[in-house]
C-alpha cells in the first residue's frame, strides 16, 4: 500500500500542473487538457510566475481602459469593465494561492523525508533519547500517540469535505464553459454593428469566468496534493509513533527514581498551586471590599448614576471571578493528591507489587474518580458556555453605549474583563480535569492487562460477586429501613404469583362452590369479582410490606381522595381520568395544532384537570380534559405536520390556460416552504360566470397557526406578480346589458344647468 500511494504522488503532479491554463489575453479556454510535453514542461512555480505575469499585462491594460472610461468627474463605470477588473484580480489571487500550494507541497516532501529518514532510524538502532527505556518517556510518546491518532477522524472529514469543493469547481467550470460556448455561438451570428460591440464584451467575460473556474480547479487540485502528502505524513507519523512506544514499551523499566522524579514535579506544582491559591484568596477579600464600598456609594447616591449602577456590577463579576477562581484552585489541589496516589499505583501495578484484591479495589475507585471528573468537566463546560453568552451580551452592550458617557463605557469594559476571566479559569480547570482523567484512564488499562489473565475460578468468582452486590444494592430508604433490589423483585414475584392464584381461586369459586349453594351466576359472578378484588388488594398491601414501602402514604392519599367524592368533586374526577387517559392514549400532545368546538390552537400544556390551548391571538385558553373526550377534535399534527394548501385564481375569458397553469405551479414552486414532494397539482376546476377557475393544492408543514395563510399569501403575491409579466389578466366581477326594444332608443343631450335651475327635460 506504501508504495502505491508514493508511486501515485508524480501522476497527482503532473495532472494538477498541466491542468493550468494559459493567460492570454485573445486566447479561448475551451476547459480541456492539453497533452503533457514532458522535455519542455516548466517547474511548477516557475509556470505559476510566467502565467501571473502575462496576466499583470492583462489587468493593467483592464485598468487603464477602466479609469479612461471614468475619467470625467462624477461619471459612472462601465459595468462590464468594472467586472473585468475584478475577474482578473481574482484571478491574480488564485494565482498567488496556487504559489503557496506549491510550496508548501515542497515543503510537506521534505518533511516527509526526514519523517521516513527517522523512521528507519528508529527501526535500526532505536530511540534517539538519553534513556530510551524510561517509563516516563513512554508516558510521553504515548500521550504523543493518543492526540496524534485523534486526528484521524478530523483528516478524514477535511479530505471529504475538500472531494466535495473539487467537484462544485468542476460542476461550476462546466457552466461557465456552457456559457462562454453560447456566447462565442451569439458573437458568431450575423448581427447589427452595436450587438456585435455587446456580444464581444459578453465573450470576453465568459471567458474571464471560465478561467476563473479553471484556476479555481487548478487550486483545489493542488490543495487535493497537498492534502495527499499530508495524509501520508500523517500515517508514517502514526507509523512512527507506534513502533516507538512498542520499542519502549518491550524495554520498560518503571524505576523508583522515576517514580520520585514524578513526585517531585508533583510537589512543586502541588506547592505553586497553593501560592496561586493564596493570591486568589487575598483578591478575592479585596473584590469583596471593593462590591461592598461601591454599593454603599450607589445606596447613598442622590440620584441614579449608570455609571455607578455599572461599577457595582463590575464589582459583583469581579468577586464571581475570584469566587470561581478559589473554588477551582481548591479542587485542584484535591485532584492533586488522587493524582500522587494514582502514580504510586501505577508504580507499583508496573512492577507487580500489588496483590488481586488491591488492583480490583483500586480500579474500582478509578471508576469511581473517572465519572466525577467527567461530572465536574460537564459542569466546567456548561459554567463557560453561560460565560461566553454572557460575554456577547456585554459586548453588544457595549457596542451599543457610544452616546453614554466615558464611566459606563469603562466599567463595561471592566465587566468584560471579568467575564473573560471566568471563561479562562473554567478552560484550564477542564484542561487539568482531562489531564487527570486521561491519566486514570491509564491506570484501569494497566489494572486491566494486570487482571486479564486470571483463571476460570477467579472470573467466575468475581461474577457471582457481582451479582450478589447488585441483589443487595440499596434503592432507597424508608424510614431507616432500605429497599433493596431483592426485596423489590420479591415483592413483584409475590404480587405475579399472587394475582394468578387470586385469579384462578375466584373462579373455581364463583363457578365450582357458589352454585352449589344456590346462588344465580349473576349474584356468582359479583362475588367472584369481589373477592378478586380483595385478594389484589391485600396481596398488594403484603407486596409494599414486604418492600418496606409505609402504607401511611396510602392512608393519607385515601382520605384526601374520599374527602374530594364526599364533596361532590365529580366535575374535577371527571377531568382527572380524562387527562390520565390523553396522557396515556396521546390523542393530544404538546405542541399540536388543534380544533374543538369553535377553538383554534396550539397545545401549550396538559395538566391533570385541564389543558392550556394558546389560540392564533397569542390567548391562552383553559380547556377542561373532559372537552377532548366528549367531542370531535381535529388535531392537525397527530400523525404529522404535512398539510394540503390551496389557492384560487380567476382568469379573464381568452387568457392562455395552459401558460396560466404554468405560471400558477412556478409561482408555487418558487416557495421555499413549499414540499417538493408531493408535487403541487393545478387544476383547471370550472368555467365561472366571471372567469376560468384555476385551483392549485401544494403541501406544507404546518408548525405555527399562521404558516399556512402565510405562504398562500406569499403565492397569490407570486401569482398576481407573474401574470402581470405574462400580461395574464386577473378576472373580476361584470355583466353584459342586452337592451331589447321594439324602436330606437331616443338620446337626448341636455345642457349644462346652474345647481339651483332643475334640469329642462
Amino acid at each position: 500500500m506504501t508504495t502505491r500511494r508514493i508511486l501515485l504522488v508524480p501522476s497527482c503532479i503532473a495532472f494538477v500542473v498541466l491542468s493550468l491554463p494559459g493567460p492570454a489575453s485573445g486566447q479561448e479556454h475551451s476547459g480541456q487538457r492539453t497533452e503533457p510535453a514532458p522535455a519542455s514542461q516548466p517547474a511548477p512555480r516557475a509556470r505559476i510566475a510566467a502565467q501571473r505575469a502575462e496576466l499583470a499585462t492583462e489587468l493593467t491594460a483592464a485598468r487603464r481602459n477602466l479609469e479612461t472610461a471614468t475619467a470625467p468627474e462624477g461619471a459612472t463605470p462601465p459595468e462590464h469593465l468594472t467586472k473585468e477588473v475584478a475577474l482578473l484580480e481574482t484571478i491574480d489571487l488564485l494565482y498567488g494561492q496556487q504559489d503557496a500550494q506549491v510550496q508548501r507541497f515542497e515543503e510537506l516532501q521534505t518533511s516527509r523525508a526526514q519523517l521516513e529518514a527517522d523512521l528507519t532510524a528508529l527501526r535500526a538502532t532505536g530511540p534517539p533519547e538519553e534513556r530510551p527505556d524510561s517509563f516516563l518517556l513512554l508516558e510521553s510518546v504515548g500521550s504523543e500517540l493518543n492526540a496524534h491518532t485523534d486526528r484521524g477522524a478530523k483528516l478524514d472529514a477535511a479530505r471529504e469535505a475538500a472531494k466535495k469543493t473539487l467537484e462544485n469547481a468542476r460542476a461550476q467550470h462546466e457552466d461557465c464553459e456552457r456559457a462562454r460556448r453560447q456566447a462565442k455561438e451569439a458573437l458568431a451570428a450575423p448581427a447589427a454593428e452595436a450587438d456585435v460591440a455587446k456580444l464581444s464584451v459578453a465573450l470576453r467575460l465568459a471567458e474571464l469566468e471560465s478561467r476563473l473556474a479553471a484556476e479555481t480547479i487548478a487550486l483545489r487540485g493542488l490543495e487535493q496534493r497537498s492534502r495527499g502528502v499530508g495524509d501520508a505524513i500523517y500515517r508514517l507519523r502514526l507509523t512512527f509513533l507506534t513502533e516507538k512506544v512498542a520499542w519502549i514499551e518491550s524495554r520498560a523499566r518503571f524505576t523508583q527514581d522515576d517514580l520520585d522524579e514524578q513526585l517531585d514535579k508533583l510537589a512543586r506544582n502541588e506547592f505553586a498551586l497553593r501560592r496561586l491559591l493564596q493570591e486568589a484568596k487575598f483578591d478575592l477579600g479585596a473584590a469583596a471590599r471593593k462590591l461592598a464600598d461601591v454599593r454603599q456609594r450607589r445606596d447613598g447616591a442622590a440620584e441614579t448614576d449608570q455609571a455607578l449602577v455599572e461599577e457595582v456590577e463590575a464589582a459583583r463579576l469581579e468577586r464571581e471571578a475570584r469566587q470561581l477562581d478559589v473554588m477551582l484552585l481548591q479542587a485542584r489541589l484535591q485532584r492533586l493528591v488522587w493524582v500522587k496516589q494514582v502514580w504510586t499505583r501505577r508504580f507499583r501495578t508496573f512492577n507487580d507489587q500489588a496483590t488481586k484484591e488491591e488492583l480490583k479495589a483500586w480500579e474500582a475507585e478509578a471508576q469511581d474518580a473517572r465519572t466525577q471528573l467527567e461530572s465536574e468537566s460537564r459542569l466546567q463546560t456548561d459554567e463557560a458556555a453561560e460565560a461566553r453568552k454572557s460575554l456577547v451580551t456585554l459586548q453588544e452592550k457595549l457596542s451599543s453605549a457610544e452616546e453614554a458617557g466615558i464611566g459606563v463605557r469603562r466599567w463595561l469594559r471592566e465587566q468584560i474583563r471579568h467575564v473573560q476571566t471566568r471563561i479562562s479559569v473554567c478552560e484550564s480547570s477542564i484542561a487539568s480535569i482531562e489531564t487527570a482523567r486521561r491519566l486514570g484512564d491509564k491506570l484501569l488499562a494497566e489494572i486491566g492487562g494486570e487482571t486479564a489473565g486470571t483463571g476460570f475460578a477467579e472470573r467466575l468468582g468475581g461474577v457471582w460477586e457481582a451479582l450478589c452486590g447488585a441483589w443487595r444494592y440499596e434503592l432507597i430508604s424508608v424510614e431507616d429501613r432500605p429497599i433493596t433490589v431483592s426485596k423489590i423483585v420479591v415483592g413483584i414475584l409475590l404480587l405475579v404469583v399472587g394475582v394468578t392464584v387470586a385469579r384462578l381461586f375466584t373462579r373455581f369459586v364463583g363457578r365450582r362452590l357458589l352454585p352449589r349453594v344456590g346462588l344465580t351466576e349473576g349474584a356468582a359472578a359479583a362475588i367472584q369479582s369481589l373477592l378478586f378484588y380483595v385478594l389484589v388488594l391485600g396481596l398488594a398491601l403484603l407486596s409494599l410490606r414486604v418492600v418496606n414501602v409505609p402504607l401511611t402514604a396510602f392512608t393519607i392519599a385515601g382520605g384526601a381522595l374520599a374527602i374530594g367524592i364526599g364533596f361532590g368533586s365529580q366535575n374535577v374526577m371527571n377531568n382527572f381520568i380524562s387527562g390520565l387517559i390523553m396522557l396515556v392514549e396521546r390523542p393530544i400532545r404538546v405542541g399540536d395544532l388543534i380544533e374543538v368546538e369553535d377553538l383554534l390552537g396550539s397545545v401549550e400544556h396538559i395538566g391533570p384537570r385541564s389543558t392550556r390551548v394558546r389560540s392564533a391571538e397569542n390567548v391562552d385558553i383553559i380547556v377542561p380534559n373532559s372537552s377532548f373526550l366528549e367531542h370531535n377534535v381535529v388535531n392537525w399534527t397527530l400523525s404529522d405536520d404535512r398539510y394540503r394548501a390551496h389557492v384560487v385564481v380567476g382568469l379573464a375569458y381568452g387568457s392562455p390556460t395552459r401558460n396560466a397553469a404554468k405560471l400558477i405551479r412556478r409561482a408555487v414552486e418558487e416557495h421555499g416552504k413549499v414540499l417538493k414532494t408531493p408535487k403541487p397539482i393545478v387544476l383547471f376546476t370550472d368555467f365561472g360566470d366571471n372567469a376560468l377557475i384555476f385551483e392549485v393544492h401544494f403541501w406544507l408543514r404546518m408548525r405555527r397557526l399562521m404558516d399556512r395563510r402565510t405562504i398562500e399569501s406569499d403565492i397569490r403575491y407570486r401569482i398576481d406578480a407573474l401574470f402581470r409579466e405574462a400580461g395574464i389578466v386577473i378576472a373580476f366581477p361584470q355583466r353584459d346589458v342586452h337592451i331589447d326594444a321594439v324602436k330606437p332608443v331616443e338620446v337626448r343631450v341636455l345642457a349644462e344647468q346652474p345647481p339651483s335651475e332643475p334640469p329642462k327635460t
